[in-house]
């Protein structure tokens, strides 16, 4: 017998269908929906330069991103393999103006030692917070740090 814990949720078709649900919110339109997303590659393809121009120009900005309409705000890049330098490095060659909502890290806690309640502050003095971007999730993801590509991909978190 199965226990609540492992028992299957399920809905019938005709309570579904008579639901009213709010439509999907987009971080850009039709590509990024709200909610949690991982972008994942091969190392040394793009993904953090990718990312970076979607915080700064395509978000912060409000800039579209391949002619889709984006939901501008302020975002977080989390860009934990970085120094500042390599960040301001990068920013020089996308973007000859950061908007002052665009915020960055270079550290922060791992998800058993305070990663959460650290963005959750950070959207507490920023409340027009719409993406959070952590690169790579290897290194929030146990409290030994390991650049070395083995498991790269991104998380990237739309909170509104």
């Amino acid at each position: 017998m199965a226990d609540e814990k492992t028992k299957l949720a399920v809905i019938d078709g005709e309570t579904l269908m008579d639901m009213k649900l709010p439509p999907t919110k987009f971080c850009v339109d039709t590509l990024l929906p709200q909610g949690l997303c991982i972008l994942g590659g091969a190392s040394k393809i793009g993904k953090s330069w990718w990312v970076l121009d979607l915080c700064v120009r395509s978000i912060a900005k409000g800039e579209p991103m391949w002619d889709l309409k984006t939901t501008g705000g302020t975002t977080l890049y989390l860009c934990l393999e970085d120094t500042l330098r390599r960040v301001q490095n990068r920013l020089l060659c996308i973007t000859d103006e950061v908007p002052p909502n665009a915020f960055f890290a270079t550290s922060a806690g791992t998800l058993s030692d305070g990663l959460c309640e650290q963005i959750q502050d950070f959207v507490k003095e920023h409340p027009d917070t719409v993406f959070v971007t952590v690169d790579t999730f290897q290194i929030v993801r146990n409290n030994s740090i390991d650049t070395s590509y083995a498991n790269d991909y991104e998380e990237i978190r739309i909170l509104k």
